[in-house]
């Protein structure tokens, strides 16, 4: 490249400062790439990959999209993990003989992403930060479009692994990171490439997984020089963008890495956008224990927010069912409940009190009806802020603050607090309005650069030139006529390019009639192009005025941007007051509609459900849910042991239980006639099976893994799922693992969570007899005519038999296979029933004596019929022998079949 041109040395010495990133690289109409960023745009977007100086020994990769639809090329690569600077000419072309200068207007970054393009409309963006050594981490997150910023420190046992578990948690589109952390961070990813589901190249956008190699988030990774992560610095940062002389008002006052990962966030944030972020005002500390914990497997088990089954969509989640709102930051905001339930009961009963409220039709339709016209003012306010705001978004604006005063109106009779301090928190800003009405067209260009932005009669000087630029058309137009008449050549026209500005162009047939006075533009192959003294006259007047008008209508639409900029902090609060009102409303439609009812949540211990329903269960089946009652407490009724036949409803119940709790701790009514709950501080979940071959880890491991962390660190206030504990290995050594499972979970101090155990391990329910927390639980099943019939009704008592064999019926498992196992059921089962008869274990021997003695029946009963079953047989079929009506022949070949058979 040392010898290659201007421009292309000029385009080395901006890529250099911006390695790792794509560089849309302005030449006329065009983005250019060059080099690799050529060779990887081609391939990722689909589009032709050329080069420059083909002829030569070294020709340079190049590729190229047009500058009016580069949005949607960025958006695609932005969706891919990959980072952009748009790199724009600075200076007109037109003023310089040397070449035109150019720089970085804007880095666009997956983490950073504002554009609407890039964004969906009910989910975050989050751009996060980790820094720390072996026992501190902090961590921040930063959601751009809106401002949301917040940050956490972690400390203690496992303090790295509780910080990839927190970042999994906000499924970050980015990380920064210093490059002391590089190589912890990295061994915590895996290539992205591996996923299945998503095809990536760039090796800087990778897979998240979290200590358990289970769940998954694509996120790319960006490295930060060591010295940006400085404390000075990074606390200057923060004191700068929030004006304050320290942090300790935000909860920073002695978090030394939660102050530097927050300082580079935004520091980050600052530097590509290129802008101040004024929208950012504060920061939130938060801790763990502030809200309900849901973990990664646990979100998944439930189907919370993404559906564990990948063949689903996923509506088919509680987000799905209960999310009815009608703006993308009332979505957001729901979403973010259902993340992060509150644990504080006081803002759980007053949100009860609004959904209550609400669920009044007319009340709330009125609400939904006027929220309905309100645009996305968390992210148009963000967008305000970093200047990039078009004229639409100020009328977009306008119009949902004219929505204000209806929607305080029918705020003003509310009874319940929260809808109080919502309608106080709603600003009308008048003045805005009428800034707006005043000064934006009705129907604004997207560009403020097309024209067209500003209102007659908003500013004198603008109407001037505005008159000055319609009057010299109307002349130019006259004077077309004029010329036509003039020469007698009928197909005269006056035309206008950015190129040569106003020309004549006369076709080539008509060239000869043309006046003397007409001065020579261009040659066409059709076509002449001229222009005359008095057609220069009038094109200056022309485009003097014009470009004055793109001037001040530029500097007025900033002004007027500027001015609704300074109202930032009225216009986030109405934002985040109407997104509230926009969730809340939301709970109550679907609680009117669904038949959910009003939880009672208490201080103690106890749960007491009459009548629930699986909420995502209930709304997708066509037939009616049929209903369960539930008593636990951390007493009497801690370790609940379900068996019944499989099928019979096991997991489903177990799921229902904590969506309801999930439901009630947000702030919902839920599906039950009644519902007491107490406030729990965790759900931990341990249902299904699943490999992770990859780590080299079965499935076996992965559920003693998951069941390792539950037991580490459960409390009394968690609620716990387990579902088929052991089955991934032998059967002594899966009822052992189970049985010890459940009396650590009964017996410890520290973690005697409330328990619903769900196995085939019909042995476990020996433990109600011997615990005296421990429940006997069944799902109801029966078999008539050889059919199994699913009750689906949770009952006290344990379960007689699994019903294994009619389910791999209705499965569609070969008659003669279902046949066969039948037979051998039978006969394993009087093998036990003999082996019992000669191997009865005392009455007052302890539980677990009787269930290892029961296990033992089994397995000799099973050993024994393994073995001796065919031979049995085989004796049936001697007992059946006419042996009187056999030759000699006959006798001679059963004889030698039988033999063959023999084990």
């Amino acid at each position: 490249m040392k010898n290659s041109t201007p421009m292309l040395r000029q385009y080395l010495e901006i890529k250099k400062n911006y390695p790792g990133t794509l560089l849309f690289f302005r030449l006329g109409d065009f983005y250019e790439l060059f080099n690799d960023d050529a060779v990887i745009g081609a391939r990722e977007l689909n589009i032709t990959l050329t080069a420059r100086h083909k002829k030569t020994a070294n020709p340079i990769p190049m590729c190229g999209v047009p500058h009016h639809a580069a949005s949607g090329y960025i958006s695609k690569l932005i969706k891919k993990g990959y980072r952009v600077a748009i790199c724009e000419q600075t200076e007109d072309a037109a003023a310089t003989k040397s070449i035109v200068k150019r720089e970085v207007v804007r880095v666009i970054t997956p983490g950073t992403a504002i554009d609407e393009q890039l964004l969906e409309k009910k989910e975050p963006v989050y751009l996060a930060s980790v820094c720390g050594t072996d026992d501190v981490y902090g961590i921040s997150y930063l959601e751009l479009s809106t401002g949301e910023f917040f940050v956490t420190q972690i400390e203690g046992t496992d303090s790295w692994g509780k910080t990839c578990a927190d970042i999994e948690s906000y499924a970050p589109r980015e990380l920064l990171f210093p490059n002391s952390l590089g190589k912890k961070v990295k061994e915590n990813f895996k290539d992205f490439t591996k996923s299945n589901s998503v095809e990536q190249r760039d090796e800087n956008v990778l897979l998240f997984k979290n200590d358990n190699n289970t769940s998954k988030f694509a996120t790319t990774l960006t490295e930060i020089d060591e010295y940006l992560y400085a404390s000075d610095e990074c606390e200057r940062t923060l004191h700068k963008q929030f004006e304050v002389k320290n942090l300790d008002g935000f909860g920073l006052n002695r978090k030394p890495e939660a102050i530097r990962a927050a300082g580079v966030c935004l520091h980050y944030a600052h530097q590509t956008q290129r802008a101040t972020a004024q929208h950012i005002g504060g920061i939130k500390f938060f801790e763990a224990s502030d809200s309900m914990i849901l973990d990664a497997v646990t979100l998944r088990n439930l189907d919370i927010i993404e559906s564990s089954n990948s063949a689903k969509s996923n509506k088919s989640t509680l987000l799905g069912v209960i999310d009815e709102t009608v703006t993308g930051m009332g979505g957001r905001l729901l979403r973010s409940w259902l993340l992060r339930p509150s644990v504080k009961k006081t803002e759980i009963s007053t949100r009860l009190s609004a959904v209550t409220e609400l669920c009044d039709s007319m009340l709330r339709d009125k609400i939904r009806f006027l929220l309905k016209e309100v645009a996305d003012l968390e992210r148009l306010v963000g967008r305000l802020n970093l200047g990039t705001a078009t004229p639409r978004d100020l009328l977009s604006l306008n119009r949902s603050l004219e929505k204000t005063p209806q929607i305080n109106s029918t705020l003003s009779d509310a009874q319940s607090l929260l809808l109080q301090v919502l309608s106080e928190n709603i600003f009308e800003l008048n003045h805005v309005q009428d800034l707006i009405s005043m000064a934006i067209t009705d129907e604004p260009p997207s560009n403020i650069n097309d024209g067209g932005t500003i209102k007659e009669g908003f500013h004198a000087e603008l109407d001037e030139f505005r008159e000055i630029s319609r009057s010299a058309k109307q002349i130019i137009a006259g004077f077309e006529s004029d010329e036509k008449q003039r020469t007698g050549i009928s197909n005269l026209r006056i035309k206008f390019n950015n190129v040569f500005g106003y020309f004549i162009e006369v076709s080539k047939a008509n060239a000869k009639r043309v006046p003397t006075d007409y001065e020579r533009r261009q040659t066409l192959t059709n076509a002449e192009r001229y222009t005359t003294p008095q057609l220069k006259e009038w094109e200056i007047k022309v485009l003097g005025a014009d470009e004055k008008i793109g001037e001040l209508e530029t500097e007025l639409f900033k002004e007027v941007r500027r001015q609704v900029t300074d109202e930032t902090r009225k216009l986030q609060s109405t934002a985040r007051a109407l997104a509230t009102l926009d969730a809340l409303s939301s709970l109550a439609e679907v609680a009117v509609h669904r038949n959910y009812v009003l939880p009672e949540l208490h201080d103690g211990d106890e749960i007491e459900i009459k009548a629930g329903r699986h909420p995502i269960v209930e709304a997708f089946m066509d037939e009616s849910f049929i209903p369960n009652d539930l008593k636990m407490n951390n007493s009497s009724d801690r370790l609940l042991i379900i068996t019944g036949a499989n099928m019979g409803g096991k997991s489903t119940n177990l799921r229902q239980i904590a969506l309801i709790q999930v439901l009630a701790q947000i702030g919902s009514y839920v599906p039950a006639t009644f519902a007491r709950l107490p406030i729990v501080d965790r759900i931990w979940t341990r249902v299904g099976a699943s490999d992770d071959l990859a780590s080299g880890r079965s499935t076996f491991m992965v559920e003693m893994t998951e069941t390792a962390t539950i037991l580490h660190n459960s409390t009394p206030r968690s609620l716990i799922l387990l579902d088929e504990i052991g089955r991934g290995t032998s059967t002594f050594d899966g009822l052992a693992i189970a049985w010890a499972v459940a009396e650590y979970l009964h017996n410890s101090p520290e973690h005697s969570a409330k328990t619903m155990f769900a196995t085939h391990y019909h042995e476990l329910t020996e433990l109600a007899e011997n615990l005296p927390g421990a429940k006997n639980y069944q799902l109801a099943a029966k078999e008539v005519d050889g059919e199994i019939v699913f009750l689906h009704k949770l009952e006290k008592g344990k379960a007689s038999k699994s019903y294994g064999i009619a389910v791999a019926k209705l499965a569609g498992l070969p008659p003669q296979t279902i046949a066969r196992a039948n037979q051998v059921l039978q006969k394993l089962e009087q093998y036990e029933l003999a082996v019992f008869k000669d191997n009865q274990i005392a009455k007052n021997e302890n539980g677990l004596e009787k269930a290892v003695g029961q296990a033992t029946k089994s397995k000799i009963a099973s050993q024994v019929s393994l073995f001796a079953i065919s031979n049995e047989n085989i004796i049936d079929e001697l007992r059946n022998l006419n042996t009187n009506e056999l030759s000699d022949a006959e006798a001679k070949t059963i004889l030698s079949e039988l033999k063959r058979k023999i084990i």
